[in-house]
């Protein structure tokens, strides 16, 4: 098949399976775990209408050439909402891998009193760990964030239980460093007859996420934290343009609270793939099909925008559309959206509250529509709200 098949949507459900549908009428879905996929081809590629039953189950660091860019796409896409990426180091370019002895999942960040937080271009705020292994980026929205950090790639079993999540031996009580343990370990072995070895190398690779400021992970909430206090400071929405830093309260933050435990990549191989469930209908069922998922819903892609359920108390629906700002539903009062826009020009951000009964009108070459674009999140929330039954 074409392996440059047009993306129409791409669906992660609650249980991080992902589901990629094309434009010719493939479908891909990877499992949970990322360690398998199960993809249909396109009718017109099938040499038999029943063909639909010929469907391509491989291991996705196996995965043929053929097939090897639907991956990296769909993978790509996965580790960027997933809660753990799956880096498989036959679907990683060599420009992308960096060689390690060792490197501590661990990181440190600066205090408040010695943070040297980065403003953007665009009125975005940046902040890196003390070693550079990590860096947060708050959108000028102040509403969400993506972070980038280096990691592991996977690893079979055998490896973790021996070295653990970080990349040291397993009780290894080398202390950690201020710098997050950026100094490679390079001990040697020593066999009895004095026949020294250096340990095996590994691989590293850059990993890309993006977060919602209303849910935020726990590692990320001093770093998150910090990058608020300058945005307060430099892209708030304050009256007349005014600094708030007086408004952003400084506390006291031990050593301990400024330490991130980053995500670890998961192993090359499931423990239970007899679990993977492939939620593919009938190709030659009748029945019409609704463009909505119908499971429960972590994100979806489609034209180029990102929806995103935060399940709490009472679901919320957060859109992405693409141009930093980002439109939020109401918790409570049902209906209600909050788009959140910031100003370049006048350092200031902007909330504009709509209501799906009420939605302004579509403007001709907007780059998105309001309108189209809040319907679809209303109709995605409904569809993803638990059954009470």
């Amino acid at each position: 098949m074409e392996t440059r098949a047009a993306v129409s949507t791409m669906v992660m459900y609650e249980d991080e399976s992902l589901e990629v549908h094309y434009v010719d009428g493939a479908q891909l879905q990877l499992s949970p775990c990322g360690c398998e996929f199960l993809l249909l081809k396109a009718a017109e590629s099938r040499t038999h209408s029943r063909q639909a039953m010929g469907r391509v189950r491989q291991r996705t660091r196996f995965t043929i050439s053929e097939y090897k860019e639907l991956l990296v796409a769909a993978l790509a896409f996965r580790n960027k909402y997933a809660s753990q990426p799956y880096l498989p180091e036959e679907l990683i370019s060599a420009e992308s891998k960096k060689p390690f002895f060792r490197i501590d999942s661990n990181v440190y960040w600066p205090d408040w009193s010695l943070s040297e937080a980065e403003l953007g271009p665009g009125g975005e705020i940046i902040v890196r760990s003390k070693g550079g292994e990590a860096t947060l980026m708050l959108a000028s929205s102040g509403e969400d964030f993506s972070v980038e950090f280096m990691c592991n790639l996977s690893q079979n079993q055998s490896y973790r239980d021996t070295y653990g999540s970080s990349g040291g031996l397993k009780g290894d009580q080398t202390e950690h460093t201020p710098n997050g343990g950026k100094e490679l370990t390079q001990s040697m072995s020593c066999s009895s007859t004095n026949i020294c070895t250096q340990p095996k190398m590994y691989q590293s690779t850059t990993v890309v996420q993006h977060h919602s400021c209303y849910t935020v992970p726990s590692m990320w909430v001093y770093p998150l934290s910090l990058a608020r206090y300058y945005w307060t400071a430099h892209v708030s929405d304050a009256e007349d343009g005014a600094e708030t830093t007086s408004k952003a309260h400084k506390p006291d933050i031990s050593s301990e609270a400024r330490r991130s435990l980053l995500p670890q990549a998961l192993p090359l191989t499931c423990p239970s793939p007899h679990l993977h469930r492939w939620k593919f209908k009938d190709p030659l069922a009748t029945d019409e099909d609704s463009d909505l998922p119908t499971d429960l819903l972590k994100v979806m892609w489609c034209q180029g925008i990102i929806y995103r359920i935060l399940n709490g108390t009472d679901p919320v629906i957060e859109v992405s559309p693409g141009d930093e700002s980002v439109i939020r539903s109401n918790a409570v009062l049902n209906g209600y959206f909050t788009h959140y826009k910031y100003d370049l020009r006048r350092k200031k951000r902007k909330e504009v509250t709509y209501h799906v009964s009420s939605l302004p009108p579509d403007v001709l070459g907007q780059v998105y529509l309001v309108s189209s674009t809040v319907t679809r999140a209303s109709s995605l929330l409904d569809t993803s709200k638990p059954c009470n039954c």
